[in-house]
């Protein structure tokens, strides 16, 4: 499986820093912003994860645990990349708190030289579930969750900071990074039975794993985040002037300075919100502190940027996807696009794509191929340099020009 994310008016406070134009379809030929680039391009590595004890999923928990698996490559630096999988547990048995995991399927993650596939370190973390995630951050270090555990490691795997994660119920926090890898946010999400559910959003000190600042917003399962704004959309929308199948979204400020009674992003009479409500797309993501793409399930990619006039990157023969993963530098972004024409639910043809925002254009696209069936990832490195993609136990890491 894989996992599916002409304006005009100037808005108030982050509207009033956010301008959209879209670009006539001349000016579009003649960037040529979803051309194919680089097409021929091979990979300077292609590896087999099984090598590494990459376990192909059988059981419909392994299916889950792999589709749940958040970041399963990622580049902690410009030539370290780490891939994360389900292995098999030779000595299973009791699990220690603290200590050994017991069950027959253990979260590991492989740190790898990106550029000739040499082993730099790896670690098993735990029992595989449904909360394993790795998020790379700045200087190299990165996050592991490990169902109720939650860890900080330097690249060369000493432990930084840790916390045990204590909640009522079966639901763990999630955690996300921003794409400069400096700040990072806890999401929890509960149900209340007066106000429904419910997600309070804390702001953590990566070195120390401590909240720094916490807000109570609806609920919500996505989002995506900067140093200091985070953009969601509300599971529920109780605004009776959005369509329930519309893109609404909220924004939360860390510095304070978002509205209090109406946190939208855009406000909804505006000509950006209906026209982003008309789009059709799904999910939003912080390519940086200033970018931000619209995108998911539809023909276009919406890039927003404060302060300046950015176009929409539209092509109807090409449906793009919702996951979108940029390198910290905000200068490029890898995304996948299928043909318009298939059906989300049977895909026959997927391409995986890097766009620059300097050159405007994009600079790389290569088939999918074999079409993943249980695990699709990809990431770009923080110098955009490198593109690595995973297609189940497949890795392929490419040098970008």
């Amino acid at each position: 499986m894989y996992n599916g994310f002409a304006f005009e008016s100037k808005l108030s406070s982050m509207q009033r820093s956010f301008t959209i134009v879209l670009v006539s379809c001349c000016l579009a030929l003649l960037w040529n912003p979803l051309g194919s680039g680089n097409e021929g391009a091979q990979p300077i590595l292609s590896l087999d994860l099984r090598t590494f004890g990459y376990l192909h999923p059988v059981a419909e928990r392994d299916f889950r645990a792999y589709d749940f698996l958040q970041d399963s490559v990622a580049f902690l630096d410009d030539g370290t990349l780490a891939v994360s999988f389900y292995c098999k547990n030779d000595h299973p048995g009791l699990s220690r708190r603290g200590g050994t995991p017991g069950s027959e399927v253990v979260f590991h993650s492989v740190l790898l030289d990106a550029t000739n596939g040499s082993v730099r370190g790896q670690r098993t973390w735990g029992n595989a579930g449904n909360w394993n995630a790795l998020l790379p951050l700045e200087n190299g270090s990165f996050l592991i969750q490990d169902n109720e555990w939650v860890k900080i490691y330097s690249v060369k795997l000493k432990e930084i900071a840790s916390k045990q994660l204590e909640v009522p119920g079966d639901l763990w926090p999630r955690f996300s990074a921003s794409p400069s890898g400096h700040s990072l946010y806890e999401f929890q999400d509960w149900y209340d039975t007066h106000r429904g559910w419910l997600t309070r959003i804390d702001v953590l000190d990566p070195a120390t794993l401590l909240t720094k600042q916490s807000k109570l917003t609806p609920g919500h399962q996505y989002e995506t985040v900067s140093d200091n704004q985070v953009v969601y959309s509300p599971t529920v929308s109780k605004d009776a002037r959005i369509r329930p199948d519309a893109l609404h979204l909220f924004v939360f400020r860390t510095d304070d300075s978002g509205p209090v009674k109406r946190p939208e992003l855009f406000d909804q009479s505006s000509s950006t919100a209906k026209l982003l409500a008309k789009s059709g797309c799904e999910s939003a993501t912080f390519i940086s502190n200033a970018v931000l793409v619209i995108s998911g399930d539809c023909p276009s990619l919406m890039l927003i940027r404060s302060g300046e006039d950015v176009a929409e990157i539209n092509s109807s023969e090409y449906r793009i996807g919702g996951q979108i993963r940029p390198s910290s530098d905000g200068e490029r972004f890898a995304f996948s696009r299928t043909r318009m024409k298939e059906r989300p639910s049977r895909i026959t043809y997927l391409e995986l794509c890097v766009y620059d925002l300097a050159a405007r254009r994009i600079i790389f696209t290569t088939t999918v191929i074999p079409l993943p069936q249980h695990k699709f990832a990809f990431a770009i490195s923080p110098n955009g340099s490198f593109l690595a993609l995973q297609i189940d136990g497949l890795l392929r890491v490419w040098r970008l020009a």
